[in-house]
């Protein structure tokens, strides 16, 4: 299963970060699943570089070849995307909890 991994951004570096450890985290404990995470994978780009909206379509194009959201953060508008995107498809969405424990996101 590819587990989609949806961590804010907002230009802060520091939150692509907290998305690999998170990420990292994840992997390592359960090699049974792929673990991916859009502010890894376009990492390369600059914030801001392609607009807003370009950008959320590369992480929405990603997200389809997920089975699974992970939401790992605040919701920020991004997220929020993801999150209906996800609900739209009717993809499972999880919430990471206080101790990286998966829970059944509840909106």
């Amino acid at each position: 299963m590819i587990c989609y991994v949806a961590h804010r951004y907002g230009g802060d570096k520091s939150n692509i970060e907290k998305a690999k450890k998170i990420t990292h985290d994840l992997q390592v404990k359960d090699l049974a699943n792929c673990y991916i995470c859009p502010l890894s994978t376009f990492s390369y780009l600059e914030y801001g570089e392609l607009g807003y909206d370009d950008e959320m379509e590369l992480c929405l194009d990603l997200l389809t070849c997920a089975d699974r959201l992970i939401v790992a953060s605040e919701i920020s508008n991004g997220v929020q995307t993801e999150i209906d995107f996800a609900k739209l498809v009717k993809m499972e969405v999880y919430r990471l909890g206080e101790f990286g424990e998966l829970q059944p996101f509840a909106q």
